[in-house]
């Protein structure tokens, strides 16, 4: 039987790409801002706690800066949903504990237009939200992936249209 690998929303999540650019652009700014209002205490000598409120508040910007710069590295922790012949692993949230779960132990599922229940044989019910995904195209796979996943594994499948 041939194996199925299918990672559908890599890089899908990732959202509009001149909205990325943006708020990188504005964070490298906001460090610079943060550098400069620095230097201008250090050589005045001056103090006022308006300015160091404004200060602080730039440290956002460098904060999101680093957050961003941690997320290109580590990858795995953001949502993702990923299909394979062996079963379903998935990412509910940003930081959420990821799950995982085997074919044999899928009882049913319910695909929605923008959701996907899994109810296994123990009653836990597992929900992948796919109103994250920027690309039609990536939805319309995911919907026919788990069909006929949910076909060779002779799996109960409901679809619903909205």
């Amino acid at each position: 039987m041939q194996n199925i690998q299918l990672r559908i929303f890599e890089g899908v999540f990732s959202g509009n790409l001149k909205a990325e650019q943006r708020s990188n652009a504005l964070a490298a700014f906001l460090v610079l801002l943060q550098v400069g209002m620095l230097l201008y205490l250090v050589i005045t000598n001056g103090f006022a706690y308006s300015f160091l409120g404004l200060y602080l508040l730039h440290l956002l910007g460098f904060g999101f800066l680093l957050g961003q710069l941690w997320l290109d590295r580590n990858p795995d922790y953001l949502r993702h949903f990923t299909l394979s012949d062996a079963g379903v692993r998935y990412r509910a949230a940003f930081l959420k504990r990821e799950e995982e779960f085997d074919w044999a132990e899928v009882d049913e599922i319910s695909v929605l237009e923008k959701e996907i229940h899994f109810y296994l044989k123990n009653d836990e019910k597992h929900l992948v939200h796919l109103d994250m995904a920027a690309a039609d195209e990536a939805l319309r796979q995911a919907r026919n992936k788990v069909r006929v996943l949910a076909q060779q594994h002779e799996i109960t499948l409901k679809e619903y249209r909205d």
